[in-house]
């Protein structure tokens, strides 16, 4: 077996390497999980500086998502806006809403460094993440969208793979002038025609298994 578990693992190998940066951003925007569970994964899958280096790349890939779904909306805006507001008609103070805005820069902090200082939840927790995102989607929009997109990517392309390989059964050589209608169509009979014979083997079981417990009643009554 040791040959053909070699190849099993560099496959394995070749696509961790292209979606274990993936993965790990969709596990931050699970809040019970963040940088703090994926820091302790990393630790013990790997050595103290690839780990490092590995956490650090995911948080450059999520900051770089972050800004392609536009900048993120500051803390400080809410503060500048009310303070500016506030400050009509005081004359001479008039222009301290410009003066607070010139300089909140170096306090900016982005949502998703705001999501990220939040305490994460406790790694038990129940928390339905996509209704986590669905109610914070106003205080969160741009994580709110992130996590729309990414967690609605597939884990796994075993599905898709799936139903190309079934169509390769039903496209052969020999009718592969058939329209999409009618491939539709034989692949939804074989697939019904497939449900029907499994629940009647399961019914067959199961008259069997009944049929066998009478028979044992039956065997301990005459007794």
């Amino acid at each position: 077996m040791a040959p053909m578990l070699a190849v099993m693992r560099e496959k394995f190998m070749k696509y961790w390497s292209d979606y274990s940066i993936f993965l790990s951003c969709a596990a931050v925007l699970d809040p019970c999980i963040k940088f703090k569970f994926l820091g302790y994964a990393y630790s013990k899958l790997y050595d103290g500086d690839d780990a490092l280096q590995r956490i650090n790349l995911v948080k450059t890939t999520m900051t770089s998502l972050f800004n392609e779904y536009g900048s993120g909306v500051h803390v400080n805006e809410n503060i500048a806006t009310s303070a500016s507001s506030s400050t009509c008609g005081l004359g001479a103070f008039s222009d301290y809403g410009q003066y607070v805005e010139s300089t909140s820069s170096h306090e900016e902090r982005s949502k998703l460094e705001l999501y990220l200082a939040e305490p994460a939840k406790r790694l038990n927790e129940n928390v339905n993440i996509l209704d986590f995102w669905s109610k914070s989607a106003a205080r969160y929009p741009q994580l709110a969208r992130m996590a729309r997109d990414i967690l609605a990517v597939p884990v796994s392309s075993v599905a898709s793979e799936s139903a190309f390989s079934l169509s390769k059964k039903v496209i052969t050589p020999n009718r592969n002038s058939l329209k999409p209608k009618t491939v539709e169509a034989l692949m939804c009979l074989q697939d019904w025609y497939r449900c029907k014979l499994q629940k009647k083997e399961d019914n067959k079981r199961k008259a069997e298994v009944v049929a066998l417990d009478n028979d044992e009643d039956s065997s301990s009554d005459e007794e």
